[in-house]
């Protein structure tokens, strides 16, 4: 694939699975345990708070600065129709702060939570309102891993959509897809539900330097309940490995930073 512009800065890696580029790689992780409230939006109060947040301060006012500084535009939106009103979960690459946190919010009318680390859950001053926009942190011991699944199936029966980000780790602007494991594929496969991919993709604008977004969504994948469980996974997991790299080849064209392997 040809790339364009010469690149802004280069990334030297060595673990493709493990290294992350992240911002938030210096804030300290926080066990999340039986104590952590993943029900929060049973409170009347908290949930109306949580819906004016997502609804009427956030939604608009990112929508404005992706379409300002990304100019991004979204590909094969209709595909999400298909779903009708069953709740999902949306596969995504994992490539940019605001835009991954963002752009599958605007796949659909309804909400999107995404499944995230504890530290993403554990800023100073802001624990609260990420939780709010939709930040469900992973369990670390029995109890809390419960309550995530409880909490995961709550939200898919009320027509959420649920975004996960198999490659783990962020590496920005990275215009490939890395490579993942099926283990997040068993949410689908236990709850029956299906999944979409949704790929960030970055291509050259005329006069900036910053790329422009193509987001591009594929799927309804469904879990095929004929197999093992486990044959299952890795039948979703290779469906929606196959659609992000499909999208990234044909839309990525332009590499904005460059990631070199160390030898």
């Amino acid at each position: 694939m040809a790339k364009t512009k010469v690149p802004i800065r280069t990334i030297y890696y060595s673990d493709e699975l493990n290294d992350d580029f992240a911002a938030t790689n210096g804030i300290k992780q926080k066990q999340i345990d039986k104590n952590y409230n993943y029900f929060r939006e049973k409170n009347v109060f908290v949930k109306i708070l949580s819906a004016f947040l997502y609804y009427i301060i956030a939604k608009p006012i990112v929508y404005i600065l992706l379409k300002i500084v990304f100019r991004f535009k979204v590909i094969n939106k209709k595909v999400m129709k298909k779903r009708g009103k069953k709740g999902c979960f949306i596969y995504s690459n994992h490539t940019h702060y605001l835009p991954d946190a963002a752009l599958n919010s605007f796949t659909h009318r309804g909400r999107n939570y995404i499944i995230v680390g504890s530290q993403v859950v554990n800023i100073k001053g802001l624990n609260n309102l990420v939780q709010s926009l939709g930040a469900i942190p992973l369990g670390d011991t029995i109890d809390a891993k419960m309550n995530f699944l409880r909490c995961i199936d709550s939200k898919l029966k009320k027509n959420a959509s649920i975004t996960i980000y198999p490659e783990a780790h962020i590496w920005p602007y990275y215009t490939k897809i890395r490579n993942f494991s099926n283990k997040s594929f068993r949410y689908p496969v236990n709850l029956n539900v299906p999944v979409f991919s949704t790929t960030t993709c970055y291509t050259k604008t005329k006069h900036l330097s910053k790329p422009k977004i193509i987001f591009v969504i594929d799927g309804p994948f469904y879990p095929d309940m004929n197999l093992s469980k486990e044959d299952a996974m890795s039948k979703l997991r290779d469906q929606v490995y196959d659609a992000m790299a499909k999208a990234t080849s044909k839309y990525s064209n332009y590499q904005y930073i460059e990631y070199i392997k160390k030898k």
